[in-house]
């Protein structure tokens, strides 16, 4: 299990320098090259809502899964405290079955990098078809394997100060070059009001090769992809990039 109490707890202290606003206008600035002007939007692996809320803010409908409890307890509690409507249903995005279509479909942060075995990623990439209107587009970003292999991730060390104190995580990745999977385990110490508690997850992160993640894509029923650097449509993906961003239509 991933994403458990604990660090869906940590999650929006551990990311709260992550700039969503600007990857919300990047999302809207895709819709636009396209000539794509959703009204309704299918957001995969919502997490705690922070893609989700702020597009819901903008004007779209949208709707959240993500197959994480504790996530979604949080993303609906910013969405009932936001007064924001956003609808939010535990699922797993392999397979979760819907009941309408959508304009388009989003899938941020590297949830597409959880899917780290051939079916799952197929799975998802059917689901996103599925659940587009005809014309309808499907954006998501994922770990480059490229940039991965040039640019080896490393152990690291992050923290974040919370009201009452501070949470800490170090992160240990481990590259499984066979199975295109970087093993990521993260242990975390929370330390509130002189109490010190220790949890640790293991992560696996699959890392996608350009040819390989449009195949998927082709496989699955859409006519054109197109891949871009994450967060910039004005060059082309180089091999340093550590995360591409895939449209499909």
């Amino acid at each position: 299990m991933v994403f458990d109490r604990k660090y869906a707890d940590a999650y929006d202290l551990l990311y709260q320098d992550k700039d969503y606003e600007k990857e919300c206008d990047f999302i809207e600035e895709l819709f636009r090259k396209y000539n794509c002007q959703p009204r309704t939007i299918l957001d995969l692996g919502c997490g705690t809502g922070n893609h989700a809320l702020i597009l819901a803010k903008r004007g779209y409908k949208v709707t959240g899964i993500d197959r994480a409890v504790n996530m979604l307890g949080i993303a609906r509690g910013k969405a009932e405290a936001a007064d924001t409507c956003v609808e939010f249903i535990e699922g797993d995005v392999t397979n979760v079955i819907l009941d309408k279509k959508f304009d388009a479909v989003v899938s941020m942060f590297a949830v597409m990098s959880y899917q780290v075995t051939n079916a799952a990623i197929a799975a998802v990439c059917k689901q996103a078809k599925d659940a587009l209107v005809p014309g309808g587009m499907f954006v998501f970003d994922c770990w480059h394997g490229p940039g991965v292999f040039a640019d080896k991730p490393t152990t690291r060390l992050k923290e974040a100060d919370s009201i009452n104190g501070k949470m800490i995580r170090f992160s240990e990745p481990e590259i499984d070059f066979i199975n295109h999977i970087v093993k990521v385990n993260f242990t975390f110490w929370k330390i509130e009001n002189d109490k010190i508690s220790k949890t640790s997850e293991l992560h696996l992160m699959r890392f996608f090769f350009p040819q390989e993640i449009k195949y998927y894509l082709e496989v699955a029923g859409f006519e054109k992809v197109e891949l871009y650097p994450f967060l910039d449509l004005n060059r082309s993906l180089a091999e340093r990039d550590w995360t591409m961003t895939v449209v499909g239509r």
